[in-house]
Parts: structure tokens; sequence; C-alpha cells
């Protein structure tokens, strides 16, 4: 299946019986352009926008299971207090609850999560996405929906592999999507 490169400008809002909450919203003046297929944006987004043609709005809600899965509760685990200490100190600046941090498994990769209790002894950490187990909504408008040029399918996978130095080389006002297809950096 050939892979294209769709530029789009989208809302994001929560969407249950209980919340329609405004997430996200891209700059108008500035769509966000990507290749499909590699993983920078949620598959099931990426499968409905690629029925669609330049200038279609769009309005699609996206269940928990398509967008980043259901809550998973073996992922809300308590860590030893410890593991928080800068210099023998308890880190009780970003180290509260409801603070998102940058954490690192034992093979050095990094992910995020989100403080949900500090004890005395333990700090519970829920590894989850925090947009996990719920619905999304997606308004918008495509702007470009083509089959990608392998330049932009080769400069999206060097910015993967962190080859590219990333967002801010093209000297676009916008940074990354400023300049076409990504930032342009590399």
């Amino acid at each position: 299946m050939a892979q294209n490169f769709i530029k789009v400008t989208y809302r994001m809002f929560t969407n249950t019986a209980a919340s329609h909450k405004l997430l996200y919203e891209t700059d108008a003046q500035q769509p966000v352009g990507f290749v499909t297929g590699m993983g920078l944006m949620i598959d099931a987004f990426e499968e409905k926008l690629c029925e669609l043609a330049a200038g279609d709005q769009f309005d699609f809600t996206l269940q928990a299971a398509e967008a980043f899965g259901e809550r998973d509760e073996d992922l809300v685990r308590p860590v030893p207090r410890k593991a928080f200490e800068i210099n023998g100190k308890f880190d009780d600046e970003h180290i509260f609850p409801g603070a998102e941090v940058p954490l690192m498994d034992s093979e050095g990769n990094q992910f995020y999560g989100t403080i949900v209790k500090v004890t005395d002894s333990d700090v519970t950490v829920d590894l989850n996405n925090p947009l996990a187990g719920k619905a999304l909504q997606f308004t918008g408008t495509v702007h470009e929906n083509r089959e990608a040029t392998l330049q932009e399918i080769e400069h999206t996978a060097k910015i993967l592999s962190g080859e590219c130095g990333g967002c801010g080389g093209c000297g676009s006002e916008g940074g990354c999507g400023g300049c076409g297809s990504g930032c342009g950096g590399c």
C-alpha cells in the first residue's frame, strides 16, 4: 500500500457522555503535514483521513481501542520514593500528584508517567497514556492528500531515527511543517 502525505488542520476533543472538552487544536495558518504508515499519528486517524481529498472536512470519533487503547490498571505501580531522589533529597518540586514526568527503564528507553500519589515510602505512577480509555472526536479540514514522495518518506525516517536535528533547522516561523514536509532541518 502506498504511503500518503497528508496536510490537515484539526481539533481533538474528548467525546464521552460526561465530557466534550477541547484537548488539542492545530494552528489554522500552519497545517500539520505527515507521512502515513510511519507511526506519527494514530493509525485509525490516518485511515479515516486517507479516504478524504483535499478540501474535504471531517468529523469522526475514534473509540478508546482505536485511539490510545483502554486503561490498564496493571500499569499503575508503586515505585520506591528513593528512585525520585536527587543527591539524596526527594524531588518534591517535580514529583507531586498530577505531574507528568519523564522516566527511563533499565535499558535507557524514555517514556512518561503521571504521578498519582506520594507517600513516605512510595510514589504511585500511572504509566498509561493520559488519553487511554477515552473516545476522541476529531473535526477539521484536509488541505492535501497525495502519494508521499521518496524524499518525504526518507526525511521522516531520518527524523524518527534521530539522524536529523529535528525541528527548528529549516528557519520557518512555525517550526515543523512550516516548510512543507516536516522541518527540513536535515
